[in-house]
């Protein structure tokens, strides 16, 4: 039997040999000519996933049977699109507009929920007169369609907003404009599922962003605990769930949290990335999560494990300035360390790096895991000890 899979990137490799296992024939597709899990599918094809009628008559061809993408939410669009012609389980073409589209979804966390959400405006064309008498300042500008961070910046005043839109212009092409208000405050996020109309909750993050303009994540305390909070969004996802309809998918959320209350950022129908859908979550709930979104996808009964409290801590390397990457400065300590769990560089040795600007621009990621008691101490050393050096 054969199914299709969207994405055979890095992160994708552990989603493609769960299939494997399961004897499933693999058709795979990427917008990238050589993706580096491309031996991993027995039948490769590089097509722009916009090109929706061609990627539809190869599914046919092979009488797809499943269509999958981990921990990406950049071919939802194409999936649920053939999932709907062909009548199969899975990512519905209407959920993946709701939550895809920010325009659509903050409508609707506004009109139906009437839940905490930052002020917002959307824009066709950057109309510096309708922000000024709509927005207060300080604002997060974005596209209203887009992943990886790519084109969102923070903007203290009016009169700096040109000129960070300029800079950030060829993310906004073909795309709607998004402003909105900027709350501070501290950056959660929370990975579960929803399963058979009901929220299955997995972990609860904490995050720390860079400084502005650009607001991306530096570091996350990955099963963060706080029940207070943890009571909240699942009393906040009860009513995403009544409302919405949505059913059997990952779920990832996105939140402020400030005065004992949850501004909702953003929402995702898809697992974390960086590996941490595959790898720590799998360790969190003691059971394969990417064998949990095959049979999630394909509406097979599945039993979930109780969420443990293992404590894990990622930290993304950066640079400060256009150059070149050179090493990891005191490599030997974070290798030593008995938190050490796992080492990414996404970049070479000599490659051309520059200032973080989106999740593009990240150098590679360090990942600790311990009790939370002994991880806080090493996180303390670490941070001020582990950089890339760039020259």
């Amino acid at each position: 039997m054969f199914v299709a899979v969207f994405g055979l990137g890095a992160f994708q490799k552990s989603g493609l040999q769960e299939l494997k296992k399961l004897n499933y024939k693999i058709i795979g597709f990427d917008e990238n000519k050589k993706p580096v899990n491309k031996n991993l599918v027995d039948n490769f094809f590089c097509i722009p996933f916009k090109n929706k009628n061609k990627i539809l008559n190869i599914c046919k061809k092979y009488n797809v049977i499943s269509l999958f993408a981990f921990s990406t939410d950049a071919p939802l669009n194409i999936i649920g699109y053939i999932n709907k012609k062909l009548k199969l389980s899975g990512y519905k073409e209407r959920d993946v507009i709701l939550i895809k589209n920010k325009n659509n979804f903050r409508k609707f966390l506004k009109e139906k929920l009437k839940i905490n959400t930052p002020k917002f405006l959307f824009l066709k064309k950057l109309k510096i007169e309708s922000i000024k008498k709509n927005m207060l300042f300080p604002i997060v500008c974005k596209p209203d369609v887009g992943s990886g961070s790519r084109g969102v910046f923070f903007c203290k005043n009016i009169n700096l907003l040109n000129d960070l839109f300029k800079k950030n212009k060829e993310f906004y092409k073909k795309k709607n404009i998004m402003i909105e208000q900027f709350i501070p405050g501290t950056e959660y996020a929370v990975d579960g599922w929803i399963y058979k109309k009901n929220f299955i909750f997995c972990c609860l993050s904490k995050k720390k962003r860079t400084k502005p303009p650009y607001l991306l994540d530096e570091n996350l305390v990955i099963n963060y605990q706080n029940n207070l909070i943890k009571l909240k969004i699942k009393k906040l996802m009860k009513r995403i769930i009544f409302f919405s309809k949505i059913d059997n998918v990952p779920i990832h959320l996105e939140f402020i949290y400030k005065s004992n209350k949850v501004f909702l950022i953003d929402i995702a129908i898809r697992g974390a990335g960086f590996g941490v859908y595959s790898n720590i979550l799998s360790i969190i709930m003691n059971q394969s999560t990417d064998l949990i979104l095959i049979n999630l996808l394909q509406n097979k009964k599945i039993i979930f494990n109780a969420p443990n409290k293992k404590s894990f801590y990622l930290s993304f390397f950066k640079s400060s300035i256009n150059g070149n990457f050179k090493k990891i400065i005191n490599l030997n300590f974070l290798k030593k360390s008995n938190s050490f769990f796992e080492l990414n560089l996404y970049k070479k040795i000599n490659t051309k790096v520059s200032p973080l600007e989106n999740g593009a621009d990240r150098i590679g990621h360090y990942l600790l895991m311990n009790s939370p008691k002994k991880l806080s101490k090493d996180i303390k050393f670490l941070a001020q000890t582990v950089k890339a050096d760039v020259q």
